[in-house]
């Protein structure tokens, strides 16, 4: 007797078993510290992209809550962009208040102490009054950082086990000839939402709720056939990394608004016409009624694209209730004005959709916390959730042998 469908994902990776997950790795304090140990001081994360920095001089600062530090993301005059600890190294005064700027130098607001772009220590007023002033062990404190595709990442550690390229892995080398560069940012949100950074990724790796939560944006878009659910059409879980591809249809009652987007271009919607010219690494698996896929890079990255556009989440975790989020789309510069009108309509729908997604979120939160339920029971459209809280809790293990 063959087994149903909906439980492929469950078949094909046993080893993450089919029973209900715990909720204190959700709600507690000290798993939280765990993870902060084991997990995000220990892994390469994207911080940004060149776009942020993209001229020599550029810089941007970004405050990382679960490390306790202020990074500051340099680009220097010899064209490498480089990360430090936003503090000086005098009385560790925060260096750099501004968010974003561009500086050859860097003078510190207590006592004046400069660096310059390499984190070199430039100029010490009084500096006689020192003793044994040693400039260069007086350094910014730099952290590992390197490109991929022009997203910056760093590394917490002096030392990473592995360079960026093999922490990557086959999902890197997947999307490692999208074409990226060719596409421009055109929407970017920032909030802090009152729940755990786990319950926040696990809303963006399935499409159970889809029909659900975006019933007034997206009712019909993101289903196949005769479905009426998203249903997931593909999940690849790598080691510590996983993929899923969305299905794709067509709106079956659309609105003014959106008939006319869909005849003038694809933008966020179905793009079956050119199913067989799909820029590269998309779409593996295959599938034939596909809308975009969902790439989600440990612990916090993650990059969805379709053909011509992508958008880009990153959650910082700040406690174990509260996560700070970063949103960025990307799409292709517009041949005309036809579909820059059908890109700035797709903007706007997706960020009505975001605002659906956090809807659910602090109440989930509270549900978590009122002790009314002690486990998640997840079905084999969530196998990524699942997925997630299994490498969690391996590294936790791993980090306490």
């Amino acid at each position: 007797m063959n087994k149903p469908e909906q439980l492929r994902f469950a078949d094909a990776y046993p080893e993450l078993h089919r029973d209900p997950v715990p909720v204190e790795p959700y709600i507690s304090p000290a798993y939280f510290e765990k993870e902060r140990e084991a997990i995000f001081k220990k892994h390469w994360m994207n911080v940004c992209r060149i776009d942020d920095v993209p001229n020599p001089g550029d810089y941007v600062v970004k405050e990382i809550a679960v490390l306790r530090t202020s990074l500051l993301i340099v680009h220097g005059a010899d064209g490498k962009v480089r990360a430090f600890h936003n503090v000086c190294q005098h009385r560790g005064n925060q260096l750099v208040a501004d968010a974003k700027g561009c500086s050859k130098f860097f003078s510190c607001g207590f006592h004046g102490w400069v660096y310059d772009a390499e984190g070199k220590l430039v100029n010490v007023p009084d500096a006689n009054e020192f003793y044994k002033l040693d400039r260069d062990s007086l350094k910014l404190k730099q952290l590992p950082c390197e490109l991929w595709n022009g997203f910056v990442f760093f590394h917490p550690q002096a030392e990473p086990d592995q360079p960026l390229v093999e922490f990557l892995g086959e999902l890197g080398e997947l999307l490692k000839d999208y074409p990226f560069e060719q596409m421009r940012r055109v929407g970017a949100w920032r909030t802090k939402v009152a729940c755990n950074w786990k319950v926040f990724i696990d809303a963006f790796q399935e499409g159970y709720h889809v029909p659900i939560v975006h019933r007034r944006s997206l009712p019909d878009v993101y289903v196949a056939g005769d479905s009426s659910s998203c249903i997931l059409g593909g999940a690849r879980l790598y080691d510590k990394h996983r993929a899923l591809s969305t299905p794709a249809g067509l709106s079956r009652n659309p609105k003014p608004t959106e008939a006319l987007v869909l005849k003038l271009s694809s933008a966020l919607t179905r793009d079956m016409d050119n199913a067989d010219s799909l820029m590269p690494g998309l779409n593996p698996t295959g599938i034939d009624e596909w809308a975009f896929d969902i790439n989600v890079f440990y612990p916090n990255f993650f990059i969805d694209p379709s053909n011509g556009w992508y958008f880009s989440y990153n959650f910082w975790p700040i406690s174990v209730n509260e996560t700070y989020w970063e949103v960025n789309i990307h799409m292709m510069k517009p041949a005309n004005l036809a579909i820059d009108v059908a890109q700035e309509y797709s903007k706007v729908l997706f960020r009505d959709a975001l605002l659906e997604d956090s809807s659910t979120l602090e109440r989930t939160q509270l549900g978590l916390e009122s002790g009314a339920i002690t486990h998640l029971t997840f079905s084999d459209q969530e196998i990524a959730c699942r997925h997630l809280n299994h490498v969690v809790e391996r590294d936790i293990r791993n980090a306490e042998v």
